[in-house]
């Protein structure tokens, strides 16, 4: 990990930290935030881990003392990072499809790598919160340990969306015999960039949209 990447994921920390101290729109806010971190860097796997980690390391910090409130805050956060992986699913599904349809540059062997990365995301926001479960205070420890236990048993709603989004994928993938066609070794790279540029629209879109709420609730008289 680079310095440049260390520090931007402290400052994620810091900022996830504050919205949950704050208790102000936390799962819309959260979710804004991981969609910009995700959108700064390589959207593969071990990226989009150290993110999600980061975020739930973050509204852990915020958890220092029993409080209904902060116990509300920090399950908002797990919601708003959880809304973030499926709009992470989403650029991936929408990048596989672009590279799908670009058959001299892509061959099945990337598009099979990518997939790997989409049917990922549930099993890092289940890792994410046992790692909280296990890492953080001795609150907001048993909070993320009774979150893991029912994603664990009961399913997420980013599993749910993932397992929709590789059905299609896989169809649209038989339509066009994706099977056939061949590429070289970083084609999988790109995929991963096409993912990256689609997920930095959505978050700027969010972003944009948070930022124009809140200047029309600070100028009501």
């Amino acid at each position: 990990m680079t310095e440049d990447t260390e520090k931007k994921l402290q400052k994620l920390r810091k900022t996830v930290q504050e919205t949950v101290e704050k208790n102000e729109n936390v799962q819309a806010a959260v979710r804004d935030v991981t969609l910009k971190a995700l959108g700064e860097g390589e959207l593969d796997r071990e990226r989009i881990k150290s993110v999600a980690e980061t975020v739930m390391q973050g509204a852990g910090d915020a958890v220092t003392r029993e409080s209904q409130q902060l116990k509300e805050s920090l399950t908002e956060a797990a919601a708003g990072l959880e809304q973030a992986l499926i709009q992470a699913a989403d650029a991936f599904r929408l990048a596989i499809e672009e590279a799908a349809g670009r058959v001299n540059e892509f061959s099945s062997t990337d598009l099979k790598r990518s997939l790997s990365d989409l049917d990922s995301l549930e099993d890092i926001f289940v890792e994410t919160l046992q790692h909280t479960a296990k890492s953080g205070s001795e609150i907001a420890r048993k909070i993320a340990e009774d979150m893991a236990t029912h994603a664990r048993n009961s399913g997420t709603s980013v599993g749910q969306h993932v397992a929709r989004n590789i059905e299609s994928l896989q169809n649209r993938l038989r339509e066009l015999g994706a099977d056939t066609v061949e590429a070289g070794d970083e084609a999988a790279d790109r995929i991963g960039q096409i993912a990256r540029g689609i997920l930095a629209g959505i978050g700027e879109t969010l972003l944009t949209i948070a930022e124009g709420k809140k200047n029309q609730k600070g100028n009501k008289p």
